[in-house]
Parts: C-alpha cells; sequence; structure tokens
C-alpha cells in the first residue's frame, strides 16, 4: 500500500470512529471522551490528536487536552509547545485562558483555516494521581466542556498507573485504543473491567494497526463491548498519518469562549 493510500484509508478509518463517536455522545450530558490504552505505546495519542484535528475539519469547536502528564507527546502530534498547561492551571500559577492555544491547521486545499483549542501537559509534577484527581481538575474539565462541542483527553495507560481511573468519573466515557497482534486480550479486558468497576462508560474500543489479513485472527478480540457486536461495526486504523499545524499567535487566535 502506498503512503497516499495509506493516509487515505487512515482518514477514511477516522470518519468512521469520528461518525461513531458523535452518534454514542447524543445521549450524554457531557461532551468529554478519555482516549486510552491497556499498555503504552498502543496508539492512544496518535488516534486522540488525529480526531480532534478530523471533528475540527468538520465544523466543530473541539479542544484538545494532554492529560498524560508522565509522558506527554500530542503537543508534538498537533504543532504546539509544552512550556506551560493543565499542570499550571491546576496549581494556580496560570488561568485557562493563558494556558490555552489555538493550532491554526490549513485545510488540504487550503481554500481556508481551521483549528482547534489544545491544553498541553505542562510543567512535571511529583503526584499526577493525586494532581488529576482534585476537584481543580473537575472544574477545568467543566469549564471547557461549558465552553466547546467536545472535549477530547489524552490520558495515560491504565494498567500501569492510576491517572485514567481517577480522571474517568469526570467524562461522558472512554475509548479504549489496543494494538492489533500485540496486545494481549487479558490486558483488554482487564483494562475495560477497570474502566467499568470505576463508573466510567466504556463507549467504544478501536484497534490500531490492524491490517485486513489480520481479519481471522484480531476479531477474536471480541466487540461486544466496542461500537456494536459485529465484526462490521469495528472501527480499524490501519496506519498513522499525522497533519501538520501552528500555534496561532495572540493577535489572530480567536479567544476561548467566543463564538
Amino acid at each position: 500500500m502506498s503512503l497516499k493510500d495509506e493516509r487515505n484509508s487512515f482518514e477514511e478509518a477516522l470518519r468512521i470512529l469520528r461518525s461513531n463517536l458523535s452518534v454514542a455522545l447524543l445521549d450524554l450530558e457531557r461532551p468529554t471522551v478519555i482516549f486510552s490504552s491497556p499498555n503504552p505505546n498502543e496508539g492512544k495519542t496518535v488516534i486522540c490528536s488525529n480526531l480532534a484535528m478530523s471533528f475540527a475539519a468538520a465544523g466543530k469547536r473541539v479542544v484538545l487536552v494532554d492529560l498524560d502528564l508522565r509522558h506527554p507527546n500530542a503537543h508534538k502530534l498537533v504543532g504546539a509547545h509544552n512550556e506551560f498547561g493543565v499542570s499550571d492551571v491546576l496549581l494556580g500559577k496560570r488561568t485557562l485562558e493563558e494556558a490555552i492555544q489555538y493550532i491554526r491547521l490549513p485545510t488540504p486545499r487550503g481554500e481556508s483555516d481551521w483549528g482547534l483549542y489544545f491544553l498541553a501537559t505542562g510543567a512535571a509534577v511529583a503526584n499526577p494521581t493525586e494532581l488529576l484527581g482534585s476537584g481543580r481538575t473537575h472544574q477545568l474539565l467543566e469549564g471547557l466542556a461549558s465552553q466547546a462541542d467536545l472535549i477530547l483527553l489524552d490520558t495515560p495507560p491504565i494498567l500501569p498507573v492510576a491517572d485514567t481511573l481517577v480522571i474517568g468519573r469526570m467524562a461522558a466515557g472512554a475509548v479504549l485504543v489496543t494494538e492489533s497482534r500485540n496486545t494481549a486480550i487479558d490486558a483488554v479486558n482487564k483494562a475495560k473491567d477497570l474502566l467499568t468497576r470505576n463508573q466510567t462508560r466504556l463507549l467504544g474500543v478501536v484497534l490500531n494497526k490492524f491490517q485486513r489479513r489480520d481479519a481471522g485472527a484480531s476479531f477474536g478480540y471480541g466487540y461486544g463491548y466496542g461500537y456494536g457486536n459485529r465484526p462490521d461495526d469495528a472501527v480499524v486504523v490501519e496506519a498513522a498519518y499525522i497533519g501538520n499545524g501552528s500555534v496561532a499567535s495572540a493577535a489572530d487566535s480567536p479567544p476561548f469562549g467566543s463564538s
């Protein structure tokens, strides 16, 4: 498959995921969704960041928040900085308006600009689980949700640390990203159980790095807890395409909260 074909395949997979997630959120009060994975390096940040850009391209007012305070990476994928962000807001060092970035992204044909809001992790902290589980995090997410159509949260992997579990109750639900031929079914089930036991609704499962030749084995993961119960309903992502963005200056960025 050529690079162009891989890009088109990935973008189509994102559109399917975007459509399914939009349906899942119709009846939910808070438009805040967690993206996590059982283990590190399964592609959660790539999926979350590119999906945020996909929603923005569709005309949604989107905020992408990097809550992986241990291993921040989303800022690299959207062309932003990580000089300050979530930790600074939660510790009272900066206001939300000061910390949030507007990422201006060109359309494929270049007719006009579109963008999304991004909140990086900010400075490292010694106690990320405790900080993320505080009431200040809840207030931050509520404030974002009141001014946006959709909030996508890139959170740490579920099995190694408890960070995502303490955030779970503050969100409408979670999407679990797993890597084809790499993530054990036991790890997927354990991550799913941990989410549901912590009262976090599982909205879907994304099978990353899936190839059609793996179809016979990969669907053994089971999608009873995904977007549907049949393989036809499964959302699969075959490749990763990272868009190139630029951070708009303060002068030409629409202020957060404006329509």
